[in-house]
């Protein structure tokens, strides 16, 4: 039998359309990428061009050191011999020697276009890296429009070591909405939330994070170790920027609440030892109405008297009354509109009440101390609404959260706000017109200080009364020592006197007499 020939196979139909399926495919990707880069440049370029503009100094000088060593690069031919090493046999000594037709000038530029194209694409890639991570963020803690849409990333700024502060494009979502979900972009980021705030440009939203974890506890010692005082000035906390301070010209007056527990009282009584500290020609008065036990650690500063009842509060309030009214007539004598105590020789004084709800609560008609506790809120109204030009401050500590403690008109001029927890979201709203009070932790010193439109969480610094007694003993010493004193006498000690006005009304009671001793003195004039 005679053996046939196998006949050759000619590619079937299918194999072929695979491999140009399989080309196709590869050309695609290939458009895509290409696509995908110039993209990328695009993005990229923008990123840099801002990056030069806002380092200008920097980057003039960056650019000329790349300029300067590309050249030299270029010159001694280094970047041909890279090519021949990194691929022998792409590369060889024939094809690169057709490069060599271009002058010194169009390697150089091309070189260096070729190193721009690689930084943009880089810096685009990693900015599309970026925002694709905070899309995904952002829909986690659930910060999404209406349409589906989340806030797009626009620049980051490092503010320091700590801090790094985020601009983005709300896109239609509310500030509020941020602030709402704070906790879960906190846990998403891994980091603190220190400020979110509207930016320059409408739309925009800034977010500040920091690195640097709350202390739970900070001491007196501490915050005075890390930053000295500012002349008349007071700590307030640590917040997450660092030690905070705070002027007391600036505010002029501060309320200071907080529930059993959350830290109020020591927050009080390190501010006036801060105030007594910082502050050279400084009178203190302090309104204890629990009998002077908790002002009782300020004993020993020469230039602190301690009010201990409801009447001795009243007349302390009244000749703080006068002597700003007579500070008024002193500016205006002078042409002067505000007192300095340094220019002026007239004392700074500090009226710092603790437990403010005692001396200015509403009271009934039949309470024994209706009329005083009446002309307290009186004095208190004037006291606030007029002696910022005076340099008389009032610094008033409370417990009970309720609008009937403070009047609403001392209330209203009162611009340092010292809240700490808070048992109730009507307590918080009267201190900051917010619930943040409400949902501070249960972290004694924990609080939030608000100074007009400043607002953020501190953790107030703890002092023992020992340090307390040590601190005013060494005040005492500097006074006995002259290097320390008081311009002006201490207001009047507390003697229960009448005022003039009062003396003058009795006089004339007592000259005037009662009815059947006037009428016998008629009856004799007339006989």
């Amino acid at each position: 039998m005679q053996k046939q020939k196998p006949t050759p196979q000619s590619p079937s139909p299918s194999s072929g359309g695979t491999l140009m399926k399989t080309f196709d495919e590869g050309v695609m990707m290939f458009i895509d990428l290409a696509q995908e880069s110039i993209v990328m440049f695009g993005i990229g370029l923008s990123q840099l061009v801002r990056l030069l503009v806002r380092f200008h100094v920097f980057s003039l000088t960056a650019l000329y050191a790349i300029y300067v060593f590309t050249r030299i690069v270029i010159k001694d031919s280094w970047h041909l011999e890279l090519l021949y090493k990194s691929a022998p046999t792409v590369f060889t000594p024939e094809k690169l020697d057709w490069f060599l037709q271009f002058s010194l000038n169009q390697h150089h530029f091309a070189f260096l276009l070729m190193i721009l194209f690689i930084v943009c694409v880089s810096l685009g890639f990693k900015l599309r890296y970026v925002r694709t991570k905070f899309i995904k963020i952002f829909i986690t803690a659930g910060l999404t429009n209406g349409k589906g849409d989340t806030p797009k990333l626009v620049g980051r700024n490092k503010l320091d070591k700590f801090r790094v502060q985020y601009d983005f494009d709300a896109n239609g979502v509310g500030l509020s909405e941020f602030k709402d979900k704070q906790e879960r972009i906190e846990a998403q980021f891994g980091m603190e939330v220190e400020s979110i705030k509207m930016g320059k440009n409408p739309g925009r939203a800034l977010i500040t994070f920091n690195k640097r974890k709350f202390p739970e506890t900070v001491s007196y010692q501490d915050v005075s170790e890390e930053k000295v005082l500012a002349p008349d000035s007071f700590y307030v906390g640590h917040s997450v920027e660092g030690v905070v301070t705070q002027k007391i010209s600036d505010l002029p007056h501060m309320l200071v609440a907080g529930t059993t527990g959350s830290g109020k009282s020591v927050f009080f009584k390190q501010c006036l030892v801060g105030l007594l500290e910082s502050t050279k020609h400084l009178q203190l008065y302090i309104i204890d109405l629990k009998g002077g036990l908790e002002a009782i650690d300020f004993k020993d500063a020469p230039n602190v008297k301690i009010v201990k009842t409801m009447q001795e509060a009243v007349m302390l309030l009244r000749q703080v009354e006068k002597e700003m009214k007579d500070r008024f007539k002193f500016l205006e004598n002078n042409a002067l509109k505000t007192i300095v105590p340094g220019r002026d020789k007239k004392d700074r004084i500090v009226v710092a009440v603790d437990e403010a709800s005692v001396l200015y609560m509403e009271r009934s008609r039949y309470d024994d101390d209706f009329k005083i506790a009446l002309e307290a809120r009186k004095l208190a109204d004037s006291i606030s609404k007029l002696s910022r030009a005076a340099s008389i401050h009032l610094l008033l500590a409370t417990q009970k959260l309720d609008r009937t403690v403070i009047p609403v008109s001392v209330s209203e001029n009162i611009s340092g706000r010292m809240a700490f927890r808070a048992n109730s979201l009507q307590g918080s709203l009267v201190v900051l017109g917010s619930k943040d009070a409400a949902e501070l932790p249960k972290t004694p010193g924990r609080g939030i200080w608000n100074v007009g439109n400043q607002k953020m969480i501190v953790q107030a610094p703890f002092i023992s009364d020992e340090e307390i007694k040590r601190r005013c003993k060494r005040i005492a010493n500097e006074f006995e020592a002259n290097e320390r004193f008081l311009f002006n006498d201490m207001i009047d000690e507390l003697d229960h006197s009448e005022s003039e006005e009062s003396k003058e009304v009795l006089k004339g009671l007592m000259n005037k007499g009662f009815s059947d001793e006037t009428k016998k003195q008629d009856r004799d004039k007339t006989e």
